[in-house]
């Protein structure tokens, strides 16, 4: 082709049709920037269609990994109902308790550590880290992506401290040692358990006792109870967020 126009503009020259020759240069200009032109609406296209399946496929993954998460909180939830329904019964049984089995009764069915909250955000991290989830056409599903990752982490760092709190108060509290060496002792038999001082059992008085009760309160009421509503609000967060995700997939076939 370009050889083709080669020839017609040294033929133009040889005949001296100057002003033809300047016409037909400028058209040949023309002509080239066109399908320039032309080439980068065409490049255009492939990349605005690349990155808009890119997008596609990165909110699928992003779909599956809250559907999985969904799984996996609405199952930790079933399990902290059975925790939180035992704990409260070892506080009621801990004020009826006369013996040694009945405190070891109390401390198996109460648990003050919170389960780590899991969730996957692999696809998000991937979405951050590329720029594709700057460059989402819908701007509100992207700030509800944006802010339910950073609640996941809000409640993932107050977990933590939960659960430090609860090893602060058991592992800080001198009142407790009596109990704490008690259930060590029943767990691993390692000296004469008539050693340890359980006369604090049923005495209300007693400073042990009422470090004992205050710890399992705070099993029940600081950690199983609020822990059940950190989860259902995960839940309700993720459930939402993939309502919206399956309304842009649908809205984009």
């Amino acid at each position: 082709m370009i050889k083709f126009f080669s020839k017609i503009r040294q033929s133009l020259l040889s005949e001296g049709k100057t002003r033809k020759y300047f016409k037909y240069a400028i058209g040949e200009i023309i002509l080239v920037v066109f399908g320039i032109l032309i080439a980068l609406q065409i490049n255009n296209w492939n990349e605005s269609d690349n990155l808009a399946k890119k997008e596609v496929s990165m909110l699928i993954n992003l779909r599956n990994d809250l559907v999985s998460d969904l799984i996996n909180l609405k199952h930790e939830d079933s399990l902290f109902a059975i925790r939180e329904v035992n704990s409260a019964k070892g506080l009621e049984l801990f004020y009826k308790a006369t013996t040694i089995s009945d405190i070891d009764s109390v401390s198996s069915l109460s648990d003050g550590r919170w389960n780590a909250l899991y969730i996957n955000n692999n696809t998000y991290n991937e979405m951050v880290s590329t720029g594709s989830m700057y460059s989402m056409k819908n701007r509100e599903l992207q700030k509800n992506i944006i802010r339910y990752y950073l609640l996941v982490d809000a409640d993932k760092n107050y977990i933590n401290l939960v659960n430090q709190g609860q090893d602060h108060l058991k592992n800080k509290t001198p009142q407790l040692l009596p109990y704490l060496s008690l259930m060590n002792q029943l767990r691993n038999p390692s000296i004469d358990i008539g050693r340890i001082d359980t006369s604090w059992i049923n005495n209300p008085n007693s400073p042990t006792y009422l470090a004992v009760e205050q710890f399992l309160g705070s099993n029940q009421k600081t950690s199983n109870i609020y822990r059940r509503k950190v989860f259902k609000r995960n839940i309700e967060h993720a459930q939402s967020l993939l309502d919206a995700l399956n309304v842009e997939l649908e809205t984009g076939k």
